[in-house]
């Protein structure tokens, strides 16, 4: 047992191909099953502004969370909707 190789110390690294995140290359799937063009070159495009992201330091999913922060604005309240119209007289 000493002198195996331990596989999980890779386990949780982000998959990369080519030096980007394997998760940006997602729309040429889509593009694959719709064979245009048109949609090969957005989906390169795609891949490209993720690249860029993570050269300024934003990884695919820091992204999403601030588009998520973004969308939710600056004040979250700590109880649902359902439970502030529960109690009216």
């Amino acid at each position: 047992m000493t002198g195996r190789k331990s596989i999980w110390r890779d386990a949780a690294r982000t998959p990369r191909i080519a030096s980007v995140d394997a998760r940006a290359f997602f729309p040429l799937i889509f593009a694959l099953f719709h064979m245009r063009v048109w949609t090969f070159c957005l989906a390169f495009v795609v891949v490209v502004m993720f690249r860029l992201m993570e050269t300024r330091g934003y990884t695919l999913p820091v992204f999403l969370r601030a588009v998520r922060h973004w969308l939710r604005g600056r004040s979250v309240p700590s109880r649902g909707w359902w439970v502030h119209r529960r109690f009216f007289d």
